[in-house]
């Protein structure tokens, strides 16, 4: 039985050190990007309090900081949230930080703070409210990571989008459960085990595959549209086809309400995953949307100063321009321009009204 349990011990070790290894040379991967993005400061926090992770499950650990009670649970709520980030910042190319980004942090501070102190008989509904507030991050993020995937032209990052949704976020919900349940006592030493193994697997994997990416995963664009593209890349016959796309696009096949890449697809005969490469590859665009949405927004600033359709409502030209309702519009019109579609067609206007 001893050596047993020494075998898994040693190799428990082996795991968690590996661990260890492969996440710190994913930081040093990321710092050593040109700029510190949000993207790549939120990778290093996931990524530093996994280290954290590893270590706070480990047997000797566990045993040792089982009279303490819930210290490991701080760690692992802010690798949870910092997890959280991580999603927002890969799958949105036009993040910004928002305050409503740090309410599960602004949560979950009160609810840690008073599991350190709450009585032993109420800390169940502690547990409950920290069990909740995870579960609801679990669900945004298999929701931001598989919403936006259909008009996601980044391959890999599509691809990338279905392991991280359905296994790191549930596994990691899944351990902070568990501690919470044995928090008066260490995990199980073969719990603990099987949670090594699997750490090192989705560890393994995730290195890889971030090691292993183009650059231009990690372009950000003032505007969230585009990043440089050079078309002599593509073969003769690939331009011939891109040129197709463009000319559709100029024809006014933007116009139509709710275009998604596969309807653009079928209209053009060109297998999707073909357009999908084209479109970033040949002009630069890492969403389907922003591609659409550029064109739309040109034309939109073009209605809005014609002093003809000054009388025009804004919703008007909303539905013309093939959005499903004002909002969204508004919301690509002013990430692009700046300004609301009221404000730059006040200010255009006053300047045809002065000439």
């Amino acid at each position: 039985m001893s050596i047993e349990l020494t075998l898994a011990g040693f190799m428990d070790l082996i795991l968690r050190g590996g661990t260890f290894g492969i996440l710190l040379l994913v930081i040093i991967h990321l710092l050593r990007r040109p700029e510190f993005t949000a993207l790549v400061g939120t990778g290093i926090l996931f990524c530093a309090t996994g280290v954290v992770e590893i270590f706070l499950n480990a047997p000797a650990v566990t045993e040792a900081l089982a009279p303490t009670d819930y210290l490991v649970v701080p760690f692992q709520q802010l690798h949870y949230i910092a997890m959280w980030w991580f999603v927002l910042t890969l799958f949105d190319d036009r993040f910004r930080w928002q305050l409503k980004h740090f309410v599960p942090a602004l949560v979950a501070i009160p609810l840690v703070a008073g599991l350190l102190i709450a009585p032993a008989q109420s800390r169940w509904m502690l547990d409950v409210a920290l069990v909740v507030l995870n579960a609801v991050l679990l669900g945004l993020i298999i929701h931001k990571a598989l919403s936006d995937r259909a008009g996601d032209l980044v391959n890999e990052r599509r691809a990338f989008s279905l392991a991280l949704a359905f296994s790191v976020p549930p596994f990691t919900l899944i351990v902070f459960v568990s501690n919470l349940v044995s928090v008066d006592g260490p995990l199980d030493a073969a719990l603990c085990f099987l949670y090594a193994i699997v750490y090192f697997v989705f560890t393994l994997g995730f290195s890889y595959w971030l090691t292993h990416l183009k650059d231009e995963l990690f372009q950000r664009v003032e505007d969230g549209a585009s990043v440089s593209a050079d078309r002599s890349t593509l073969s003769a016959a690939d331009r011939l086809e891109l040129e197709r796309v463009v000319k559709a696009m100029d024809g006014g096949l933007y116009l139509e309400p709710g275009l998604t890449i596969g309807g653009l697809a079928d209209i053009l005969h060109i297998p999707e995953h073909r357009l999908r490469r084209l479109i970033n590859g040949g002009l630069g665009y890492r969403n389907f949307a922003a591609f659409v949405n550029d064109y739309r927004i040109n034309e939109a600033k073009r209605r809005l100063s014609d002093p003809g359709m000054a009388r025009e409502q804004i919703i008007q030209h909303a539905f013309s321009l093939g959005y499903a309702s004002l909002a969204p519009f508004n919301r690509a019109f002013r990430e692009r321009v700046g300004v609301s579609p009221t404000e730059y067609r006040e200010a255009a206007l006053e300047g045809a009204a002065i000439n």
